[in-house]
């Protein structure tokens, strides 16, 4: 903001000043950052919020992996509900994930491979009706990505919201639930690894990495953290607080004009996301605290470390103030539609709210990137 001068003497006193200010200092807190130094803000977003978040949905699909087993040796309704209570126990940290949508998870693919929808029904059940051994390998390099994941596992774990009656589950069906669960384990250790590096692995999952081929090296966390630097692909640090920037903005639009939007308009239940298990407003909101989780340091409230929000705060606080409230604004509108979203796709003055909400987050968004400049 540029200010008149009165006289000479004050502009003499206030070349002084500035010459005296770092490159970062503005007058009223509200001009581009240059050159400032994003160091601890990187670090502590791949460590407290991208490997936290991956390493516990890794840690539960592994327990997933596990109660499908069980419940193939023993197939009770009891095992099979704890196989759905798992799911979703999986599933809350990939949603949590979405404001992180790059690097591994978009240069390997995985993205689609873990979570593709709407699932292709009619191919899944060509494939249970066929002959095919189903197993792991046949799952990871013989099927494509709307017959493995996420969703084929609630698939064939639940109907119409609710877990699936033991006796409606066939000995080709729990194959096809065993070969899938330990794909989506592999590929969720998979990401853990090529964003945490390869120290640190624990004898199975280094078992696992060695079998699939995986190579991590120091891990994309390693080039993330040192952007700017010789052996990362970010140019500059800036370039690296765009990426995560634009990751918030990028699923605020998703939840709101995809997510929301699509089945609200079409009217077309087989696209709505987890509408098998009727968890689809969990999902979104777990969309919308990923953003939170991105911004404020971390997926543990009670150990966050410096996030991207302090600074905010510093130059601007009532954009900080904004981007907060907004993010509450954003999971309370989502929790307000009518459970489950699918068989209230009519319900229009809740999801206009919410869509409403969710674009002024993506606005709020927006404004980030004009004040870092």
């Amino acid at each position: 903001m540029k200010q008149k001068l009165l006289c000479s003497a004050l502009l003499c006193s206030l070349i002084f000043i500035t010459a005296g200010c770092g490159k970062n200092d503005s007058p009223d807190g509200d001009s581009p950052i240059d050159d400032y130094d994003y160091t601890e803000i990187l670090a502590d977003y791949v460590d407290k919020t991208v490997i936290s978040t991956y390493a516990e949905m890794k840690d539960q699909s592994v327990l997933l992996n596990e109660a499908v087993e069980t419940f193939k040796e023993n197939p009770t309704q009891a095992n099979l509900n704890a196989c759905c209570d798992q799911w979703g126990k999986t599933r809350s940290p990939w949603e949590k994930s979405e404001a992180f949508l790059f690097g591994p998870a978009e240069y390997k693919g995985l993205d689609p491979l873990l979570d593709s929808w709407p699932l292709d029904e009619s191919q899944l059940n060509q494939v249970l009706a066929g002959n095919q051994a189903l197993t792991a390998v046949y799952v990871r390099e013989g099927l494509g990505a709307v017959l493995r994941g996420f969703h084929t596992i609630e698939y064939l774990l639940f109907k119409n919201g609710q877990y699936k009656n033991v006796a409606e589950v066939t000995p080709r069906q729990i194959d096809y639930l065993t070969a899938v669960t330990t794909v989506l384990r592999d590929d969720c250790i998979t990401l853990w690894v090529l964003w945490q590096g390869e120290s640190g692995l624990n004898a199975r999952e280094k078992e696992i990495i060695e079998e699939l081929e995986i190579t991590a090296g120091k891990g994309f966390g390693y080039e993330f953290k040192n952007a700017g630097n010789a052996g990362s692909r970010y140019a500059a640090q800036k370039d690296a607080i765009d990426q995560l920037i634009q990751g918030c903005i990028d699923i605020t639009d998703e939840v709101g004009n995809s997510k929301i939007a699509g089945p609200y308009t079409s009217k077309n239940v087989l696209t709505v996301e987890s509408q098998y298990s009727w968890n689809s407003l969990s999902d979104f909101k777990d969309n919308i605290r990923s953003i939170e989780n991105s911004l404020y340091g971390g997926s543990d409230p009670a150990k966050r470390g410096t996030g991207l929000a302090l600074l905010i705060k510093e130059k601007n606080p009532s954009l900080e103030a904004e981007i907060a409230q907004n993010i509450q604004l954003a999971i309370a509108a989502i929790g307000d539609i009518p459970e489950p979203f699918r068989n209230n796709l009519n319900a229009d003055v809740k999801i206009t709210s919410a869509m409403a909400s969710l674009t002024a987050l993506g606005k709020s968004l927006e404004k980030v990137k004009a004040l870092l400049g």
